[in-house]
């Protein structure tokens, strides 16, 4: 006998040729949710596949940011390392200048002096020599 617990009364077979046909129309179903329950089983497959790749994918991605973003600090290491030392040497270079610019100033200062003192030098002599007769017509004679 067959068990009809989850079955409506009205589809209870009323004759023999009538469960045959029932039968075939249980079959009908079982068969669909054999296939439909295989389907979402390989659904539910494809779908565990597809997020473990993605997962794979993001690791592989985590990976390759963590190098790039190692790569990058030791860059920039460097160049702040770099950048440190062009700062030094400018700050030497400016000194450096600065003396050199103030080396220039003494040598201009002492050549302007230096001239004053021969125009100085100059002005008492020619002022000896229109004082004093006999030295301008020695002088001239020279000349």
């Amino acid at each position: 006998m067959q068990n009809y617990q989850n079955t409506p009364p009205e589809t209870y077979p009323q004759n023999s040729s009538n469960s045959t046909s029932d039968e075939d129309h249980f079959s009908i179903i079982d068969e669909r949710k054999q296939r439909r329950m295989i389907s979402n089983r390989e659904s539910a497959r494809r779908s565990r596949m597809r997020k473990q790749r993605h997962l794979d994918e993001l690791w592989s991605q985590v990976v390759r940011l963590r190098t790039e973003n190692q790569r990058l600090v030791e860059k920039l290491s460097d160049v702040s390392e770099s950048h440190d030392r062009v700062v030094l040497e400018n700050e030497r270079l400016k000194e450096e200048a600065s003396e050199l610019r103030q080396t220039v100033m003494d040598i201009h200062i002492n050549t302007i002096f230096r001239d004053l003192d021969d125009i100085s030098c100059n002005t008492a002599h020619l002022r000896a020599e229109s004082s004093n007769p006999s030295v301008n017509t020695s002088t001239n004679l020279l000349h």
